[in-house]
């Protein structure tokens, strides 16, 4: 499970980004630093957002940037970003974004797998609002794993 694989090192919290674009740029950090994606991929998942719009919002809050995996994905990974001020990505339904989840995949299969995990996890709505108001990356991870 990736989920178990979620070190402090993968998540930052209250960042301060100004667009959508900053905010998938900031968010994708962890899995540049730890070198599972390059910068081209963090290009791509804003790309695949101009062109077919904020399908990454994927519930009330919560976007999950990623991309094809050929775009730049070294190793699989996962990120958690939360935002100190929410920003709007265009989803009518789910706008304004709190927390973005960047996904590296190394294939199309193997995503569905933690789309599964994050499901359960962030269908909680009380779970997600303790994800989105925590005070640091520890605490964020505790709320994770408890889940």
């Amino acid at each position: 499970m990736l989920l178990d694989e979620i070190k402090v090192s993968d998540i930052q919290i209250k960042k301060d980004v100004k667009d959508w674009k900053e905010a998938i740029r900031q968010a994708s950090c962890p899995l540049v630093e730890s070198k599972k994606i390059t910068k081209t991929y963090v290009d791509e998942m804003i790309n695949v957002v101009e062109e077919k719009g904020p399908y990454i919002v994927i519930t009330k809050h919560i976007a999950l940037a990623h991309a094809r995996p050929e775009y730049g994905v070294l190793e699989k990974g996962l990120s958690f970003t939360t935002l100190n001020q929410p920003v709007p990505f265009g989803s009518q339904q789910f706008d304004p974004v709190k927390l973005i989840i960047t996904l590296a995949a190394t294939d199309s299969e193997s995503h569905l797998d933690v789309l599964s995990e994050l499901a359960d996890v962030l269908s909680d709505e009380e779970i997600a609002e303790k994800l989105f108001e925590a005070n640091d990356e520890h605490e964020f991870l505790e709320i994770l794993k408890s889940a």
